[in-house]
């Protein structure tokens, strides 16, 4: 029988290796694949340059590199981990160290071939099927699927240079490794050095220390600089609060001589486990952590700016309308307005009269002066003015006035025949119109005096049109016909008063929720969306990556179990250590992923005000955490019961 044939029906019998190690490479190409189909989407390039949207994209892209270098890596491993016997028995039967070579090096360009394939055809289609759910459900139905060169050559050549990365290292130590080593690999036991459980407390304290530093410099100067320097501390305690875990828990178990003796062999086994799989619960820890931290985040922006927009638009449709815009008529505005399927429940119309005053460095103010009447209509009150009284409004939120919340006892305004001077009565901050129509200067004085200062003021009349419908979100039809109704080519030019400072009418001014809804979804909507996208990715590379790990050495498992069977171990026993075991790898990186983006989302919203004045960043929290807590909950089940199956031996 030739080397060959041998090879050959090697791969035959341990097919399910092969197997394996493609479908992890293949599974690295899909979502490479996936990712760039987002990333190299011309639209979205579009959006990302416009609203600045780099780091959305870029951060992920980073991520997602060094996750594929460690699970590559890692899956690469794990096949050759699994090999070296085969390879020891291959230089006993007389074959060189250049046939191993040449027999790693085809059967690696062939599993790369074939891993490209599989992954550029199930990335097509599924990248194809997240991207539609996932812009409709966003609302970014313009952005549409698209594939182009740049989309096969990213992942191709990111896969290829850490694919052979990892081979030739693999390659390297196998060929360096003796013929006793690799005869001996699967029945030497891995030693694992470190054991100091106060190593695990100092981990622990390097958390909290790093989470409270982020708690202080969140915010302030330097912060992005900061933020790496507290994640690296955190990752730095969290390996060693993996490592050294359970030595500390079995220190204090030793103390209680009944518990402990009656779980040893559950409390040693995990102990084992823990320190053999640290830097794998640690990646799939901080992919969790980063998952839902980046998801919490980014749909809290996108829900706080949803709130934001809607609280600056009081009303569903705001726009001003200059007199000299004369080509819009009642009626027009009427026909525009009627829809039986949207009717308007509240139109109101404030006529106003404004002015501009020079300042002293040159630039000019602009004043809109409004009849008290119609001050009490827009905002639901009682206030009466007599003579020459005036009321200072200011079309703001209270919390951002600023400046502007300045006490002006007297109102002068220059006058054709000179000064008109007015006395405050009352100063009113609030927000009641639209913020985006750039109306926040108001002075409200009674009919008589808006009649008296027309007459004698330089100034240009408009009328304020605010509108409420049935339901916001189906306007986009009238806004886009309120917007088309005018024709810039036949406004005249500027005659009045704003001739020095502009030559020709502005364009038409409306504010509405639906533009506000829009501008949110093509900025933090592209955010949430990439979030999203990632984030599924990164769910089922979490889970890959915990599931390989249980099957990797599913025949020393098997072997392990016999032998406890030899000495008396019943069925139930071992099948409630197992239990127990993949419980314990699925949810400690589960929770503490959890805990840990849990503890950065209350420091980083120390900004803000804390986590007390921003609730529904925690409902935000415990909305993605609970998703993704559901989610794992279902491939734990599915994932043990796989397990049973493989290693509980019936009788």
């Amino acid at each position: 029988m030739t080397f060959k044939q041998v090879v050959w029906k090697m791969a035959k019998v341990h097919y399910k290796k092969y197997l394996l190690y493609l479908l992890c490479n293949s599974f690295v190409v899909m979502f490479f694949f996936m990712f760039s189909t987002l990333y190299f989407n011309e639209q979205i390039e579009q959006v990302k340059k416009l609203e600045s949207l780099d780091y959305v994209l870029n951060i992920p892209a980073i991520a997602l590199i060094i996750f594929s270098m460690f699970f590559i890596t890692y899956a690469h491993g794990i096949f050759i981990k699994r090999r070296k016997n085969e390879f020891g028995l291959f230089i006993k039967l007389g074959m060189t160290n250049r046939d191993i070579s040449k027999l790693l090096s085809l059967e690696n360009t062939l599993i790369a071939f074939l891993a490209i394939v599989i992954g550029l055809l199930s990335g097509g289609v599924f990248s194809r099927l997240f991207f539609l759910l996932l812009i409709n459900s966003v609302g970014l139905e313009r952005i549409s699927f698209q594939l182009n060169s740049k989309m096969f050559y990213f992942p191709i050549i990111i896969f290829i240079i850490i694919y052979f990365f990892a081979v030739g290292k693999s390659l390297y130590l196998i060929l360096k490794q003796n013929l006793l080593q690799s005869l001996k690999s699967n029945k030497v036991a891995e030693s694992i050095k470190l054991k100091s459980p106060k190593l695990g407390v100092l981990g622990l304290v390097l958390i909290i220390g790093s989470v409270l530093g982020l708690f202080i410099t969140y915010g302030g100067p330097h912060a992005g600089e900061f933020l790496y320097i507290w994640f690296t501390i955190t990752t730095v305690g969290l390996y060693l609060c993996l490592s050294q875990f359970m030595s500390f828990f079995l220190e204090l178990a030793k103390q209680n001589n009944e518990f402990y003796y009656q779980r040893l062999l559950l409390l040693t086994s995990i102990d084992y486990k823990l320190r053999q799989l640290t830097s794998i619960l640690m990646l799939v820890t901080m992919m969790i952590m980063i998952t839902i931290l980046y998801s919490t985040i980014i749909v809290s922006t996108y829900m706080l700016n949803e709130q934001e927009m809607l609280s600056r638009n009081p009303f569903d449709i705001a726009f001003l309308q200059p007199e000299t815009k004369d080509n819009l008529s009642i009626a027009d505005l009427d026909s525009i307005l009627k829809n039986e399927e949207n009717p308007v429940q509240q139109h109101i119309v404030i006529p106003l009269y404004s002015y501009y005053e020079k300042t002293y460095d040159g630039w000019y103010n602009l004043y809109n002066i409004m009849t008290v009447e119609h001050f009490n209509e827009l905002t639901s009150k009682e206030v009466k003015l007599q003579g020459r009284e005036y009321l200072h409004y200011l079309n703001v939120e209270p919390e951002y006035a600023g400046d502007e919340n300045k006490v002006i006892q007297e109102w002068i305004i220059p006058g054709r025949e000179g000064d008109i001077t007015y006395s405050l009565k009352k100063t009113i901050i609030e927000s009641n119109i639209n913020s985006f129509l750039g109306l926040s200067d108001f002075i409200i004085v009674s009919k008589s005096e808006l009649e008296f200062l027309k007459a004698n003021v330089n100034g240009f009349a408009s009328k304020l049109h605010l509108i409420n419908v049935v339901n916001w979100k189906e306007t986009r039809k009238t806004v886009e016909a309120l917007e088309g109704i005018f024709d810039n080519e036949k406004i005249p030019p500027i005659l009045d008063v704003r001739g020095e400072n502009i030559s020709q009418e502005n364009p038409f001014q409306i504010a509405s929720k639906i533009d506000g809804h829009n501008r949110n979804i093509h900025s933090n909507g592209m955010a949430f969306f990439v979030t999203t996208f990632l984030s599924i990715i990164f769910f089922f590379a979490s889970f890959i990556l915990l599931y390989l790990n249980l099957f990797s050495e599913i025949d020393k498992e098997k072997a392990k179990y016999q032998k406890l069977y030899n000495i008396g171990v019943t069925t139930t026993e071992v099948k409630r250590m197992i239990c127990r075991e993949i419980t314990i790898t699925f949810f400690i990186p589960t929770l503490s992923g959890m805990g840990l983006a849990f503890l950065y989302v209350i420091s980083m919203t120390n900004k803000i005000g804390g986590i007390l004045r921003n609730p529904e960043i925690l409902w935000q929290f415990f909305s993605v955490s609970g998703i993704y807590l559901i989610i794992q909950i279902g491939f734990y089940l599915f994932a043990k019961r796989k397990m049973l199956s493989h290693l509980i031996q019936e009788k």
